[in-house]
């Protein structure tokens, strides 16, 4: 009984004091500055990549779902 009164108010008590810690964290120091390094990156290959493989797989559970619905109706009929 007493852990889980424990733990009912220590969750939402983290949460306000985790949300505060990370609002207080990002106003007072802005980090490191890294745009020198990512400025010099190309990622273009990378996306069309990427995208390639996105159609592909979309292409693929379109063809399985059509070739699913071909199946339905011709055991249907």
């Amino acid at each position: 009984m007493f852990k889980k009164i424990v733990s009912f108010l220590a969750v939402p008590a983290l949460m306000a004091v985790s949300g505060a810690t990370f609002a207080a964290e990002g106003a007072a120091s802005s980090g490191v500055d890294l745009s020198p390094l990512t400025n010099s990156i190309d990622f273009s290959t990378v996306l069309v990549a990427i995208m390639a493989v996105a159609a592909s797989l979309v292409t693929l559970y379109a063809g399985v779902a059509g070739v699913r619905w071909v199946l339905r109706t011709v055991k249907s009929a």
